[in-house]
């Protein structure tokens, strides 16, 4: 019964959210201003407006349903360790709504965890530094396999998960175009994921 009415209660926060987001959107929103936007964020960055599932942000929104801004009125899209969060469906919903918001020639800039550390570290064990990828108190690190579940999992928040790869072929599957591996950029990026991180970016067709 507890878990049920948490359940309900979620939910109906997250509608309040998008009812609260879409209605900054239609009183404060103008897309004809260069308009930076930075997805599901713990840390507001200067110069970005926050999409996220929260109250308190300037624009409250679950992702799972989408963004609350019109047609081509974005510039640009920053998502960092926000992806993983979705699973496979959500994810190409949420970079379809990416694309959608984007003015032509918009870029989109992500940063997800790197999976394939992990599966490294499973593979070859002796080489894996623990201490430095895994911090999680309730994992018994002894057994290789937590490695993966560390990453993969991450207490239930994890639902899909990045190499290089895969996610290159994600963006350019969403219809982007332009689609290429980046660097760690400090101006952008959080130090504290740099280790644990892979980067790209994609453009919407002009």
């Amino acid at each position: 019964m507890r878990r049920s009415i948490s359940v309900i209660y979620h939910e109906l926060y997250c509608i309040a959210c998008c009812l609260l987001g879409k209605a900054k959107v239609r009183l404060f929103f103008d897309k004809e201003r260069t308009n930076r936007v930075e997805l599901g964020a713990d840390v507001k960055r200067s110069g970005f407006m926050l999409v996220d599932l929260n109250i308190k942000a300037p624009y409250p929104y679950d992702l799972r349903a989408g963004l609350p801004f019109p047609d081509a009125s974005i510039d640009f899209i920053y998502a960092e360790h926000v992806l993983e969060h979705f699973d496979h469906d959500q994810v190409h919903l949420l970079l379809g709504e990416c694309r959608r918001v984007m003015k032509p020639g918009a870029t989109l800039s992500v940063c997800v965890p790197d999976a394939g550390i992990f599966l490294d570290g499973y593979a070859h064990p002796d080489q894996f530094d623990v201490g430095r990828f895994c911090q999680h108190p309730t994992l018994d690190f002894s057994v290789r396999i937590n490695y993966v579940n560390y990453m993969f999992y991450m207490d239930g928040f994890h639902r899909y998960m990045f190499d290089e790869e895969n996610l290159l072929r994600t963006l350019e599957s969403a219809g982007f175009v332009d689609v290429a591996s980046r660097e760690f950029d400090p101006d952008l990026d959080q130090q504290v994921r740099r280790h644990e991180s892979i980067y790209a970016t994609a453009r919407k067709r002009g």
